[in-house]
C-alpha cells in the first residue's frame, strides 16, 4: 500500500506534515478526515509499503527490540520513539518511528496506529499492544512480545541454517554434471569420433550430450513454472494455496513439519495473548489469523462460536481433526488448574522441540542421498568415458 504526504491542520490551526497509507490518494484524503484533521495540499506520493521503501528495510524484531529496553527504563513512548526516529543506522525504522510519533501527537493510541500499518507488522502485534494499554503494563506486555517475536526468528533463522548446506551441496552437484555433460563428454566424444571409433559407450555420451544442448530450455520452462506456482502459493486465500496447504499435510515427513508448525505457532500466540489480558475471543480471533496453512486455519474456524456457545477451549478445539490429542489434554488439564497459558507454552515447546528434530533427521538423510545420488551421475559417466576408451584399446590391438 503506497505512502501519501499530505500538509494537515488539526482542530486547533496547528498545521504539520503527515504521511498516511492508502489505496490512492482519494483513500487517504478519507482516511486523514476521519482522524478528524483537514488536508490542506497534496504534497506528493512516497514509497510504496510492498516496494522497496521502508517495508523491504524495516524489521520488526528489530524495532520491537530497540523499543521495549527504552520502555522498561520508564522513558514515556513519546520519548522513546523519538530516541527511535533520531536512528541514523536504519532509516526505514526511524521514519516509522517519527510516524507514530506524530500519531500519538494526534491523540491516537498507539495500536490503532500499528493497525492501520497492518503490512509492516503481524496480526498479533496490534492485539497486544492494545492489551497492554488498557492494562496500564505497556512495557511488561511488549517484552512478553519481544521474546515472542525473537523466539520466532531463531526458529526461522534454524531452519534457513538447517537447509542451507544440503541445498548447496545439491546445486553444485548439478552445476557439476552440466559441466561435465555439457562440456568435458562433448570433447571427448568429438576426438574419439575423430579418431573413427565408433562404440555403444560413445554414442549413449554424445546422446546425453545432445540432449542437453537440444533440450535445455526445459529447465528454464521448470524454474518458471516453479515460480509462477510459488507466487500463486504465496498469494492468500487463493484456488492454489489451498489446494497446495490441503496437499501438503499429506506429505509423508513434510506434513508433520508443517503441522508442528502451525500447531506451535497457534499455542504461542495464544499464550502470550492470554498473558498479556486479551479476552479469550479475541485472542482465538487473533491466533487463528497467525495460521499460516488455510486448511488448519479453516478447520478451527468455528473456534470463536464454540466458546460463545459455552464450550471450553479443549472442547472447541477437538472438532479439528488437525489437533494433536496430545495438545487437547494439556489444554483440558490447564483449563482445570487455571493455567491454561503455561499449558500452551509448554505445547508450543513440545512440538517446536519436535520440529526440529524432525528437520535435523531429514537433512541428514537427505544430505547423504544427495551425494549418493551425484555420485551415481557422475560415475556413470565416467565408466561410460572408460568402456570408450577399452573400445578404443581394443580397435587398436
Amino acid at each position: 500500500m503506497p505512502l501519501f504526504k499530505f500538509k494537515v491542520s488539526d482542530s486547533t490551526g496547528a498545521i504539520s506534515e503527515l504521511m498516511i497509507e492508502g489505496d490512492s490518494q482519494t483513500d487517504a484524503t478519507r482516511r486523514i478526515q476521519r482522524r478528524g484533521l483537514m488536508p490542506i495540499s497534496f504534497l506528493g506520493e512516497g514509497a510504496s509499503a510492498s516496494q522497496g521503501g521502508t517495508k523491504s528495510k524495516f524489521r520488526v524484531v528489530e524495532f520491537t527490540d530497540r523499543l521495549v529496553p527504552l520502555l522498561e527504563a520508564d522513558i514515556s513512548l513519546d520519548r522513546s520513539l523519538g530516541i527511535l526516529a533520531d536512528d541514523q543506522e536504519n532509516p526505514a525504522m526511524g521514519n516509522l518511528a517519527s510516524e507514530l510519533r506524530r500519531g500519538l501527537h494526534e491523540g491516537r493510541k498507539l495500536s490503532d496506529l500499528i493497525r492501520e500499518r497492518g503490512r509492516m507488522f503481524p496480526p498479533i502485534y496490534s492485539g497486544i499492544v492494545e492489551a497492554g494499554e488498557e492494562a496500564g503494563a505497556l512495557p511488561k506486555v511488549m517484552g512478553q512480545l519481544r521474546q515472542f517475536l525473537m523466539d520466532a526468528e531463531e526458529l526461522k533463522s534454524f531452519i534457513v541454517s538447517a537447509a542451507v548446506y544440503p541445498a548447496f551441496i545439491a546445486v553444485a552437484g548439478v552445476i557439476m554434471l552440466v559441466f561435465i555433460l555439457g562440456v568435458i563428454v562433448p570433447k571427448f566424444a568429438r576426438s574419439m569420433a575423430g579418431a573413427g571409433i565408433q562404440s555403444t559407450a560413445t554414442d549413449l555420451l554424445l546422446g546425453l550430450s545432445s540432449a542437453l544442448h537440444s533440450y535445455w530450455w526445459v529447465a528454464l520452462v521448470l524454474v518458471a513454472g516453479i515460480v509462477v506456482l510459488v507466487v500463486q502459493i504465496r498469494k492468500p486465500d487463493s484456488a492454489v494455496s489451498r489446494a497446495w496447504d490441503a496437499w501438503i499435510l499429506k506429505v509423508p515427513l513434510i506434513g508433520k513439519l508443517v503441522l508442528f508448525s502451525n500447531i506451535a505457532r497457534l499455542c504461542r500466540t495464544m499464550a502470550i495473548l492470554m498473558r498479556s489480558g486479551v479476552h479469550l475471543l479475541d485472542t482465538v480471533s487473533i491466533a487463528n489469523r497467525v495460521v499460516q496453512n488455510s486448511t488448519i486455519r479453516s478447520s478451527i474456524q468455528g473456534l470463536a462460536g464454540d466458546l460463545r456457545q459455552g464450550q471450553r477451549l479443549s472442547a472447541g478445539l477437538s472438532q479439528s481433526r488437525y489437533i494433536p490429542p496430545l495438545m487437547l489434554k494439556m489444554i483440558s488439564v490447564g483449563e482445570e488448574t487455571g493455567a491454561v497459558d503455561s499449558m500452551l507454552d509448554r505445547v508450543a515447546d513440545r512440538y517446536e522441540a519436535d520440529m526440529k528434530r524432525s528437520i535435523k533427521r531429514m537433512l541428514s538423510f537427505f544430505e547423504p542421498i544427495v551425494i549418493i545420488v551425484l555420485g551415481l551421475c557422475v560415475g556413470c559417466i565416467v565408466v561410460l568415458m572408460f568402456m570408450a576408451i577399452m573400445d578404443m584399446q581394443n580397435i587398436a590391438r
